[in-house]
């Protein structure tokens, strides 16, 4: 046999469903429309207004966006006449909301005998000779690429490479898939549209076909919390006649997942049936199609899902206290997708044995970026001086649910107390109330958790800061004052002057001395 009219026997054999209408075989590189994953195809490849996994590439790009998590998939298809199918696709999270995809695809065909004519003669037996065989084999690999266009509308592109080798002749042409998907107001329902294989035209010797060029339009809609999903799609083939499909999943318990569908298109209108597995982050697929009497298909589906989507929790200000005034611990929360979170809380925990939950934050949509913690419970009463973890949990509209890692809280209610005076050493024993300059100041720790900064005002008989003396860590047994303003200013002998002190404790909680202390500045 002629080696083009093989190649064309194998296209056609790759494209049963085509067969039947005066446009079949006006297209090349019909393994195209094989579809990938078992999933699609047990619900009977109404797929665009889904595609959720990373089967989806192959049936509307934009449908990655939708997941927040990496996925690898790999897929291998048990076809008639000995025709084996295999995919390969990934998908990884960017990070900002947008996906990058890859696919391998492969489509193998038995030997074939090569024959050579040796004579034309009336005797067909004599006229051929066998020299040896060759296996035909498709292959196509594509990077795709998705994000959100704008709140609820999703835009993705497919690029293809393709191959088609045929004995000792190969050519390659490249192909583009575009497509968008609408994730609805109405809850679980989502639209699809896409346009695919266009490309340049494959050549083979003198001949060049077209890519065969399909649009698809679908829905999607998951009814009763999830239980159910209901998915329909139909198909305008540039090389066929219409196509319309729909299929249903049953969710059992998130772990089994029936499905049934049936494809209608004027020459098979096959069922379609199959199920899933799912266990954790990986997953399995089975299919089954009947196409009338060139026999059943099947395929396999395993995938593992990788990567969750991002949650921080973080502690601008990591202390709470309900002292005086008191001093709001500051959180803030960094997620991936904000857009996509459907709910999240905040949980305050305390250090007990098992840990209870004081405090709650809870919202729907967006995290608030910005939350404070006062140091009071859900009672609104002041929790106990201690140690506290918070953590941040959120749930996507992808139904995925993540937790940051605990961040460290501490509840101070007691603010520091000190003690100022002036060191023995620099008092005037021959006047009560009179200092010498230059002079020491002592500052005494009465109550609280340690000094970890301090600062020392002195103040002019018109209660004014006359001059300022700070350090960081406890304060020192001795500060010395050399009798100098903030401004190089001379001190005023016989003057009344009066010195406070503020701290701060390693829990950032302030105090103060009780009371300035006053004396009247002499000169040695």
């Amino acid at each position: 046999m002629p080696k083009v009219a093989m190649f064309s026997l194998l296209l056609l054999c790759c494209a049963p469903l085509r067969a039947g209408v005066e446009d079949v075989g006006t297209t090349s590189a019909a393994f195209l429309k094989l579809g990938s994953g078992a999933r699609p195809e047990a619900l009977a490849e109404a797929y665009v207004g889904l595609a959720d996994d990373a089967s989806g590439i192959a049936y509307n790009p934009a449908g990655m966006a939708q997941n927040l998590s990496g996925e690898l998939e790999a897929t291998h298809a048990i076809w008639f006449q000995g025709l084996t199918y295999d995919n390969l696709n990934a998908e990884l999270s960017t990070g900002d909301g947008g996906m990058v995809g890859a696919t391998f695809n492969f489509l193998s065909v038995p030997q074939i005998t090569r024959t050579e004519q040796v004579a034309n003669t009336s005797d067909p037996s004599q006229n051929y000779v066998v020299d040896g065989s060759f296996s035909p084999y498709d292959l196509q690999a594509a990077l795709a690429y998705a994000r959100p266009i704008f709140r609820g509308l999703l835009g993705g592109a497919n690029f293809k490479l393709i191959n088609q080798s045929i004995d000792d002749r190969s050519t390659f042409g490249i192909g583009l898939d575009l497509g968008v998907l609408w994730e609805s107001p109405l809850k679980g329902f989502t639209a699809g549209l896409a346009v695919q294989n266009m490309g340049t035209p494959i050549k083979l010797e003198t001949e060049a076909f077209s890519l065969p060029f399909i649009a698809r339009m679908g829905g999607a809609y998951h009814l009763l919390d999830d239980t159910v999903l209901v998915t329909v799609e139909g198909d305008l083939p540039a090389d066929n006649s219409p196509v319309l499909s729909m299929g249903v999943e049953y969710n059992i318990a998130n772990r089994f997942f029936p499905r049934l569908g049936w494809r209608y298109n004027s020459i098979f209108n096959p069922w379609t049936l199959g199920f899933g597995l799912q266990y954790d982050e990986w997953g399995l697929d089975l299919s089954a199609v009947p196409y009338g009497e060139l026999g059943m298909t099947y395929r396999a589906s395993v995938n593992w899902r990788f990567g969750k989507p991002g949650a921080r929790l973080d502690a601008r200000l990591a202390y709470a206290s309900t002292a005086g005034s008191g001093k709001s611990a500051v959180l803030d929360d960094a997620m991936s997708a904000p857009d996509k979170v459907q709910a999240w809380a905040v949980y305050i925990y305390d250090s007990g044995r098992p840990a209870r939950i004081v405090r709650t934050f809870t919202g729907s949509g967006p995290p608030a970026g910005t939350m404070q913690w006062d140091g009071r419970g859900n009672d609104s009463k002041p929790v106990p001086e201690g140690v506290y973890w918070g953590i941040l949990t959120a749930r996507y509209t992808t139904g995925q649910l993540v937790t940051s890692k605990y961040v460290r809280l501490e509840v101070n209610n007691s603010v520091p107390v000190v003690d100022l005076s002036i060191d023995p050493s620099s008092l005037n024993p021959r006047a009560a109330g009179e200092a010498f300059v230059p002079t020491a100041f002592h500052a005494q720790l009465r109550s609280g958790r340690g000094i970890a900064a301090w600062r020392i005002e002195i103040l002019d008989p018109q209660g004014r800061v006359f001059r300022t003396l700070s350090g960081e860590g406890p304060a020192p047994q001795q500060v010395v004052w050399d009798g100098k303003g903030d401004q190089g200013d001379e001190l005023i002998s016989s003057q009344v002057y009066s010195a406070r002190i503020w701290v701060k404790d390693a829990l950032g909680a302030e105090g103060n001395s009780p009371a300035p202390v006053s004396f009247k500045a002499v000169f040695r």
